[in-house]
């Protein structure tokens, strides 16, 4: 099964650089794009990450290190993206996260249809006070069918997970295969091309656990992607990647 992926940016904030990079104590902010990323080929479309539903919310608890907060264009709210795209959310047959991060699960509620995939580590370790409650009423609308959580296996022909860690316990790379090999989507292990290039880790608690998942990136996938790297968009035009 080969398949396609499309990054769709939903929203871009400036993050001080020693968030992103643990060599460095640079409070100098960059600039991270947000993403939604679309699957298609198979027999409904599939999506990476939701982006961020309550960015009140985000920007309070992130203002620190995120200076100025999450902002979004007029159409990057991922309704508004998704139907830009031609995608109908009726139609999405499975919603995979690479972690359980506010600024990448907020719309799981969008996907009536929808199966979770969720790591099996992160999920649990969530709850209760981690899964948002419309995520969670979601969930019970179609309860047990409505969840999937996984370890490192293949979720869909061609579609794979495989748990990271380092980010945070349920950080997970989702590997795809495409007509350009296999595309991985890092989440938040890798923000920024760098970050896999330089083999620079995030700023994180385990240090060695971010320099193993940035091998195992590297090992599983021929086109990476970091989570949050505005060079995306610069190094595949148009977000297509495959």
């Amino acid at each position: 099964m080969n398949y396609h992926v499309r990054a769709l940016k939903c929203g871009e904030c400036m993050v001080r650089n020693y968030i992103t990079y643990s060599d460095v104590w640079d409070e100098t902010p960059s600039k991270f794009y947000l993403y939604v990323w679309v699957i298609e080929g198979g027999e409904h479309p599939i999506i990476v990450d939701t982006g961020p539903k309550e960015l009140e919310e985000f920007n309070k608890a992130t203002a620190e290190y995120v200076p100025g907060g999450v902002v979004q264009a007029p159409g990057e709210r991922t309704p508004e993206l998704l139907a830009s795209a031609g995608i109908d959310p009726n139609d999405v047959s499975h919603v995979f996260l690479t972690h359980m991060h506010i600024d990448h699960i907020g719309f799981y509620d969008l996907f009536p249809n929808a199966q979770l995939v969720v790591n099996r580590r992160g999920f649990l370790s969530a709850l209760p006070g981690g899964v948002p409650k419309d995520m969670m009423l979601a969930l019970a609308k179609r309860w047990p069918e409505s969840l999937r959580l996984v370890e490192d296996e293949e979720v869909l022909p061609g579609i794979r997970t495989f748990h990271l860690g380092c980010h945070s316990e349920c950080s997970q790379g989702i590997a795809i295969e495409t007509q350009k090999g296999t595309v991985v989507l890092a989440g938040d292990v890798a923000y920024t091309f760098r970050n896999l290039e330089e083999n620079i880790p995030i700023r994180a608690a385990d240090l060695d656990a971010c320099r193993a998942a940035l091998e195992r990136l590297k090992k599983e996938g021929d086109i990476v992607l970091p989570g949050h790297d505005p060079a995306i968009l610069e190094r595949f035009p148009g977000g297509i990647i495959a």
